[in-house]
């Protein structure tokens, strides 16, 4: 009885700990949209990698912050960021959850 009131246990933290985890950025929000309406909807990116082009990002990688970087007595964290691809003409291809280039 004790080892299956264990396990319920660790069942519950371990769902808790991956329901903090999940980012407010859902990937098919931002597929087959264009960087100017990603930036008119959500505000302007946090992370580039690449250049703009008169505000319009084409070939490169952006990024909206899901968690920030923390210091803390054991260490720190990394930043993270919820990246979009863009295509040669600035639609949004594919989102993966990332760092930043470099830390």
């Amino acid at each position: 009885m004790k080892r299956h009131v264990l396990i319920l246990f660790a069942a519950v933290i371990f769902t808790l700990t991956l329901a903090s985890c999940t980012s407010k950025y859902d990937a098919e929000d931002f597929i087959g949209k264009t960087s100017a309406e990603i930036v008119d909807e959500n505000g302007d990116f946090d992370c580039v990698i690449g250049e703009a082009d008169d505000g319009i990002y084409s070939n490169c990688k952006c990024g909206y912050t899901i968690k920030e970087k923390k210091a803390g007595f054991l260490g720190s964290s990394d930043e993270v960021f919820f990246f979009i691809c863009f295509d040669e003409n600035s639609g949004a291809t594919s989102c993966a959850e990332g760092v930043r280039p470099g830390g």
